[in-house]
């Protein structure tokens, strides 16, 4: 873990590459999803302070109760009695609701620290909803890299999130916790 986050490290030190083919400014820190707790520790406790001593410019996303912030209790209520009605219809217009509005956090974030850096983490708790491939291929244009935490692993040259197949195409830079 520790050659995962000094690898990350030294890549956010680096200012943002200017010009030339456009691709996500994106970083996938990709972790055993047994060791949760474990990289969310470490995040919290050792490499977010390091990177305050160092004044690297960051925002932190917690998506733990990202789901239910961004909607009012009335929407939640329909959306209950809709689940009765169609659970698959619920299940995407929920999607598509939950990837959006993740999409504005991490803009609204990103104008905070032009060329800086927004760091996502507790991504399970937006599983299966969200498709976290789709939402980095629309922040492209974003002045700043988005750094994503993602419970996976790699096989057979595909990624898969919490040990389900993952269909996004990430242009991300990987790291792997070794």
């Amino acid at each position: 873990m520790d050659a995962m986050f000094a690898a990350l490290e030294n890549l956010i030190s680096q200012p943002l590459p200017a010009g030339g083919v456009k691709t996500d400014n994106s970083i996938l820190l990709i972790y055993p999803p047994d060791k949760e707790l474990d990289f969310r520790e470490y995040l919290l406790d050792t490499f977010v302070p390091s990177v305050e001593a160092k004044r690297l410019a960051f925002r932190l996303l917690d998506l733990g109760g990202f789901l239910f912030s961004g909607m009012d209790p009335d929407r939640l209520t329909a959306l209950q009695q809709e689940e009765f009605e169609d659970y698959r219809w619920l299940q995407q217009g929920l999607s598509q609701r939950a990837e959006m509005q993740l999409r504005t956090r991490i803009e609204e974030l990103a104008r905070d620290v032009p060329g800086g850096n927004v760091i996502v983490y507790r991504t399970v708790a937006l599983f299966p909803l969200v498709r976290y491939g789709e939402v980095l291929r629309t922040l492209r244009d974003v002045d700043a890299r988005v750094i994503l935490a993602f419970p996976g692993e790699e096989r057979g040259g595909k990624l898969h999130f919490m040990s389900q197949p993952d269909g996004g195409n990430y242009l991300a830079v990987r790291l792997f916790w070794r």
